[in-house]
């Protein structure tokens, strides 16, 4: 097995830049992918990413979407040979201290999409940890299934050969929607799911692109499709649930 790391980046690299030391230390290759940042962001990572010959620089001309970004990252991964991908996110929210369990739980289960839960300090926003819970309740919906623990969290690892079939199979959104749609695909394909406990913390400077109506309103539609296509399964997914208690 041979791991890399991807990052989706837009306009991030001030906190791209404070994490940048921890993140050289997990000595694995890293694909950055800015989603049309601009000259300035882009010259700027250049510059911070000078130093490591390892660190590899991929570039959309224009905003795309997270989702995107990261679809970009995977199949250039899969390019350069690597057999899986660890998914964080550019603005430092994620424990990258817990990596290494991530990466240990993959090598143990390779075939598994291994995701981090996330459990937050004070300082997380209230309507995160609501948002949070309401798209739980959704994803419970469209799986039928308590497998996924958090829907929203960037902080994954994900074996190629098993997402790329996602991606040949399934639309999957380009932006915010693409977290939780993975994770509902994958189990409607019958790939497995584990989730490790992880800290995430905002930072007081960080820069959201998260717009609460039009990426809500977005969310919503999400979840509709993702019932109506779950109702279109409906009975291969229960005969995959009913198998797996009896297995």
């Amino acid at each position: 097995m041979k791991y890399c790391i991807i990052i989706p980046h837009y306009k991030h690299e001030v906190l791209f830049a404070q994490f940048l030391p921890s993140l050289v230390k997990l000595n694995l290759p890293c694909i950055i992918v800015d989603d049309g940042s601009g000259t300035t962001s882009t010259d700027k990572l250049t510059e911070l990413l000078a130093p490591y010959p390892e660190f590899h620089l991929v570039k959309h001309q224009s905003n795309r979407g997270k989702g995107a970004s990261v679809i970009t990252g995977c199949y250039h991964a899969s390019a350069m040979g690597f057999t899986h991908v660890m998914q964080l996110d550019a603005d430092g929210q994620h424990n990258i201290d817990d990596a290494v369990k991530l990466l240990d739980y993959s090598e143990r289960h390779p075939e598994c999409i291994i995701s981090g839960q996330p459990y937050f300090d004070e300082t997380a926003p209230l309507i995160r940890k609501y948002g949070r819970k309401i798209n739980g309740f959704w994803v419970v919906l469209e799986t039928l299934s308590f497998k996924v623990k958090d829907g929203l969290c960037g902080f994954r690892v994900y074996p190629i050969k098993q997402v790329e079939h996602l991606f040949d199979q399934y639309y999957l959104g380009p932006r915010m929607d693409f977290d939780p749609e993975l994770l509902v695909k994958a189990l409607w394909a019958n790939i497995d799911v584990h989730f490790i406990p992880t800290k995430v913390i905002y930072h007081a400077n960080t820069v959201s692109h998260f717009h609460y109506l039009q990426d809500n309103l977005m969310l919503i539609k999400l979840h509709v499709r993702l019932m109506f296509g779950m109702l279109i399964r409906l009975p291969r997914i229960l005969y995959a649930r009913i198998a797996g208690m009896w297995s």
